[in-house]
């Protein structure tokens, strides 16, 4: 019976290009205008270093001179600053043994070619959610670009419009001009539809219906973390938020006669890069390891609003709500506060996390005896929450 290998299928110059050329055509997040192939990146991919410093040149400031005869003109000098983003080595291998194309006959070979850059667009999409998840946990940006519903209304704390207005408020004048996509969870995609706030158009010329809500493409996506409790994040984005850029370093056919009767793989390595426009890494960010990894990027700790940039200017915000609980799953239905399915209090409520209010976690650090400042940030609280043996 002739086998497909993938030494037949896969040719890796070839290969890479279609990789990226299929990336760049099905990423959603690329494809809505939300992560933008940016040169400046990916000219300094492959070049020495773990980082890539993103110069910028700040706006116009300052106020005018009176125009007379007496006194020269002042010159003002142009400020500059820079942005450093995360270079991601990554690589990743698949492959089969003869004896299970031989038993099977399933077209692995095929299987593994034709859905790659399918694997690497989930993977940039985790990487880019993770990001997220970081960024607004840094106590600067929350402050400025997000809107935690269960904090600010706790006995309203339900997902709805008002929310999303208020959420798109935090971009000040420049709210009607900046924002145009809206990514979620599906159980919010859910909500959505339920409160009447979708809105379907089918395009001339597509398969695909587009949805909307106020004027914003609303993108679906379950890499988005739906929280105990029913908590949820929705990101609301203007265009160019985010900057992207990958180049496939190699792919290499593998066969290897003595292990496992006979296997066949392809291991594709590559570097990328995805940065929120606006942010930079932390100057005491150090990676744990030899390069950077996923768990790493959502930790607040990794990320600042770079130098001169106005927080109004990072074109994304953060909008976080209870949803009700008929779209919540129901591993994920229940209390906060340490309370178990009958309502009352357990006696050794677990640690709280970002699902939690101020007041829930306060009431924990109480507990063990941790000290706080009154006005401490929810961000604040939860790094003395994990420094707590408990």
């Amino acid at each position: 019976m002739a086998v497909t290998n993938l030494a037949n299928t896969i040719i890796p110059v070839v290969f890479d290009k279609y990789v990226l050329n299929t990336i760049l055509k099905t990423n959603r997040f690329i494809q809505s205008g939300i992560m933008v192939p940016d040169d400046k990146l990916g000219n300094q991919l492959l070049q020495p270093g773990d980082e890539i410093t993103i110069p910028f040149i700040n706006d116009l400031s300052g106020d005018p001179q009176a125009w007379t005869d007496t006194d020269d003109i002042d010159v003002d000098n142009l400020t500059t600053g820079s942005q450093r983003a995360i270079k991601f080595r990554q690589v990743k291998a698949f492959g089969s043994t003869e004896i299970s194309r031989l038993v099977s006959g399933a077209p692995i070979a095929e299987t593994i070619a034709s859905r790659f850059a399918t694997y690497w667009n989930n993977v940039d999409q985790a990487i880019l959610n993770s990001t997220l998840q970081g960024v607004f946990l840094n106590t600067e940006v929350a402050n400025t670009k997000l809107f935690d519903q269960t904090i600010v209304s706790p006995a309203t704390p339900t997902f709805g419009p008002k929310g999303f207005l208020a959420a798109i408020g935090l971009l000040g004048d420049l709210q009607d001009q900046a924002f145009k996509k809206i990514a979620v969870n599906s159980s919010t995609y859910s909500q959505m539809k339920f409160q009447g706030m979708i809105e379907t158009i089918q395009p001339q010329n597509s398969v695909t219906p587009i949805n909307y809500y106020n004027n914003m493409e609303v993108i679906v996506d379950d890499d988005i973390p739906l929280e105990k409790g029913g908590i949820a994040t929705a990101y609301i984005y203007g265009s160019g938020a985010v900057s992207y850029s990958t180049v496939p370093h190699s792919t290499e056919v593998v066969h290897e006669a003595l292990k496992q009767g006979g296997r066949d793989s392809v291991v594709s390595k590559r570097v990328s890069a995805t940065h929120v426009n606006g942010t930079t890494l932390a100057k005491t960010f150090k990676p744990a390891g030899q390069t950077t990894i996923t768990e790493e990027l959502a930790k607040g700790s990794t990320w600042d609003i770079a130098d001169g940039v106005d927080p109004r200017n990072i074109r994304v915000v953060a909008y976080k709500s209870k949803l009700d609980d008929e779209f919540v799953p129901a591993a994920l239905k229940g209390t906060f506060s340490g309370e178990n399915g009958n309502g009352s209090a357990n006696e050794t409520p677990a640690k709280p996390t970002d699902a939690n209010t101020v007041d829930e976690i306060k009431t924990w650090l109480d507990a063990h005896g941790v000290s706080y400042q009154p006005n401490t940030v929810k961000a604040d609280l939860l790094v003395l929450v994990n420094d707590t043996d408990a």
